[in-house]
Order: C-alpha cells, then sequence, then structure tokens
C-alpha cells in the first residue's frame, strides 16, 4: 500500500515540474515579444525624433502582432499591424520571405482593416488558409483574424498571436 502512495506522489511531482517547465517557457517566449515589440516602437520613435516630427504622447495601450512558425529553426516575427505585412517567396518585396516552393512571390498580406486584424490572399497560386480551432477555410476576400489563429501559406503554419504593449514603458 505504501509503494501505491510514493508512486502516486511522484506521478503528481512530475506532473507538476512538467507544468511549471511549460508555464516557464511561454513567460520566456512572451517575454521575448514583448522585447522585439519595445525595441520596435522605440526605434519608430528615435526616428521620428530624428526627423523632427512630432513624437506621439507615451501611454495607452498598443496593439501589436507575433507570429511564430516551425521551419528548419523557430521563428518568430513582431510587427505593428497598422503598417501591415507582406508574406511571400520574393525577398525584395515581403516583409516575411518565405523559400518554399509552395508559396507564391507575393503570397498574402497582414493588416488592419477597420480597427481589426485581417488577412488577403494576392491570388496565390496555392491560397491562403485560416485553421481557427477544428474549423479550416481558404481566405477568399479579406478575412479577420483572432489570436490563436493558425495561418497556412503554402507548406508553413503560422500560429498569430495578438497582444498589446502597454505604451507607458516606452
Amino acid at each position: 500500500m505504501m509503494w501505491i502512495i510514493v508512486i502516486t506522489a511522484a506521478v503528481f511531482a512530475a506532473g507538476g515540474a512538467a507544468i511549471y517547465v511549460i508555464r516557464s517557457s511561454r513567460k520566456a517566449e512572451m517575454q521575448k515579444y514583448y522585447d522585439a515589440a519595445y525595441k520596435m516602437i522605440k526605434e519608430n520613435c528615435l526616428n521620428n525624433a530624428i526627423r523632427n516630427q512630432s513624437v506621439p504622447a507615451y501611454g495607452g495601450l498598443k496593439v501589436m502582432v507575433y507570429l511564430k512558425w516551425k521551419d528548419r529553426q523557430k521563428q518568430g516575427f513582431v510587427f505593428d499591424p497598422e503598417h501591415g505585412i507582406r508574406i511571400g517567396r520574393s525577398p525584395g518585396e515581403n516583409e516575411i520571405c518565405i523559400r518554399d516552393g509552395a508559396v507564391s512571390g507575393q503570397h498574402c498580406i497582414i493588416f488592419v482593416s477597420g480597427g481589426r486584424l485581417a488577412v488577403q490572399d494576392l491570388n496565390s497560386a496555392n491560397g491562403t488558409w485560416i485553421q481557427r480551432g477544428l474549423r479550416k477555410h481558404a481566405v477568399e476576400t479579406a478575412e479577420f483574424l483572432c489570436s490563436g489563429d493558425r495561418l497556412a501559406v503554402g507548406t508553413l503554419k503560422i500560429q498569430v498571436t495578438v497582444f498589446t504593449f502597454d505604451m507607458a514603458y516606452i
């Protein structure tokens, strides 16, 4: 009977350790994209100051987007959705260049439409797909994205995370 208690305690301890490791790695990943957003916003503010353009008042929350995918190495990309980004195979024409034969030169664009994050396929050969939960569908026109959605661009699956950055830290 005692060995059952010992085994049960060991299983619970191992489960607790696994949960701790998962939470720690998620927290570390979140810190990475918050740091990237901080650097990007700070650089934009400095560029505006150099150009003698007005610097916006700090404070409030700014919506940012983090895209994560796995290819040969895990990659991520943080951006301000107000500026939009293009995804495709041609390096000079896209902010995110994907070297995949199933990806068109200019495959899709992610941007803000009506205050919401949207994606639009740019008449790519293989289409752009959104997976939300268990449902997967092709992007026909501009379609809204939610945090947690997965985009299929060629053979690549891109996880979308929308987060807010507190501008008071700038």
